[in-house]
C-alpha cells in the first residue's frame, strides 16, 4: 500500500516540473505573437459556449477536455467533465448547446493545433502533438480573447498562473504512460511511481514472487533490493561513485550522491511501508556495488 504522504510529494514534483517546463518557452515573443494573432478567431469559435466560461477555471476545464486531458489528484479523484450531465459542476447546457459542443470542441482544437505548428516553425521548444502543451496554448487563447491581463513579461509567474499539465500522462487504467519530448529520467521515474499508484487504485495486482530465490540462492530482503535499485540509477548517472563518497555525502541534499541515495531511498521505502533508512554500513555498500558491477545490465 502506497504511503499517501509520499504520493502527495510525487504529485507536487509533477506540478513543479510542469511549471518549470512551461516557463522555459512561455516568455518567448513568438508565443505572444501567435496567441494574440489567433485570439479573435478563438473567441468566434467558442462564442456559443462562452456564457459557461465565466472564469479561468472553467476555461481550463474546457481546454483540458478539448485536448483530451483528464486531471487526477493525489486522493485518486479526477477533475470534473463540464460536458457530462452526471458530473459534479457540469455545465447546464441547453439542447442546442449540447448539439453544437462537439463541433465547437473540434474546431477549437484544430485552431490550437495550427498555433502549435506556427510555434514549432518559429523554433519555440513546444511539443506540438503533445496534449498538455496544446492545453497551455488553448487556455492562453481564451484568456487573451476574454481580455485577461496576461503576464507575458514574467514567464515563471505566467506558468504558475496557468498551472499547466505535467510532462507525463498516465492512462486511466494505470498500465502505461506517455511523455513530453525531453522528459528526464528522474521525471520518468516519478511518473512511474504515480502510474503504479493509479494502477493499484483501479485493482492492479502485484504479480511478482516476493522474496523468491534465484538459482538456489537466498533472496535479498526487500529494503536491500530497493537500495540497490536506487544505487544502480545513481551509478548510471555517476559511474565513478564510491562507497566513501556515498557515506561522506549522506544527508538531505539531493545534489550530492549520498543525499540522493538517502532521499530517494526514504521515499521508496515509505511507499512500500518501510521505515526511513539508517546510513548503510561500508560492508553493505561494498556488497551492493560489487553485486551491481557484476550484472550485465
Amino acid at each position: 500500500m502506497v504511503d499517501e504522504r509520499a504520493a502527495v510529494k510525487w504529485y507536487r514534483k509533477e506540478e513543479q516540473w510542469a511549471r518549470q517546463v512551461a516557463a522555459s518557452w512561455l516568455g518567448l515573443p513568438a508565443v505572444r505573437e501567435a496567441v494574440e494573432a489567433a485570439a479573435s478567431t478563438a473567441a468566434e469559435i467558442v462564442a456559443p459556449l462562452a456564457r459557461h466560461m465565466v472564469s479561468q477555471v472553467e476555461m481550463t476545464r474546457f481546454c483540458w477536455r478539448v485536448c483530451d486531458i483528464t486531471p487526477s489528484f493525489p486522493d485518486g479523484s479526477e477533475g470534473p467533465n463540464p460536458f457530462d450531465p452526471a458530473a459534479p459542476g457540469a455545465w447546464p447546457l441547453t439542447d442546442a448547446e449540447r448539439e453544437l459542443a462537439g463541433y465547437i470542441a473540434a474546431a477549437f482544437h484544430r485552431l490550437v493545433q495550427v498555433v502549435m505548428q506556427v510555434l514549432d516553425r518559429a523554433e519555440v521548444h513546444v511539443d506540438a502533438p503533445w496534449g498538455p502543451d496544446q492545453a497551455v496554448i488553448a487556455v492562453l487563447l481564451l484568456l487573451v480573447a476574454d481580455g485577461y491581463a496576461v503576464a507575458w513579461d514574467d514567464a515563471r509567474l505566467l506558468a504558475d498562473q496557468l498551472q499547466p499539465p505535467g510532462v507525463s500522462a498516465i492512462t486511466p487504467d494505470g498500465r502505461s504512460t506517455s511523455a513530453r519530448d525531453g522528459r528526464s529520467e528522474e521525471m520518468a521515474r516519478n511518473a512511474d511511481r504515480i502510474r503504479k499508484l493509479v494502477r493499484e487504485r483501479v485493482g492492479g495486482r502485484d504479480l511478482r514472487r516476493p522474496y523468491a530465490a534465484a538459482n538456489g540462492r537466498r533472496a535479498q530482503p526487500r529494503p536491500t533490493v530497493i537500495r540497490r535499485q536506487v544505487l544502480k540509477e545513481i551509478i548510471d548517472d555517476n559511474p565513478g561513485v564510491t562507497v566513501e563518497l556515498l557515506r561522506r555525502t549522506w544527508g538531505n541534499s539531493e545534489e550530492k550522491v549520498g543525499g540522493r541515495l538517502r532521499c530517494e531511498l526514504t521515499r521508496r521505502l515509505a511507499a512500500e511501508g518501510f521505515p526511513a533508512p539508517d546510513k548503510p554500513s561500508k560492508s553493505a555498500l561494498s556488497n551492493d556495488l560489487r553485486t551491481l558491477k557484476a550484472r550485465p545490465d
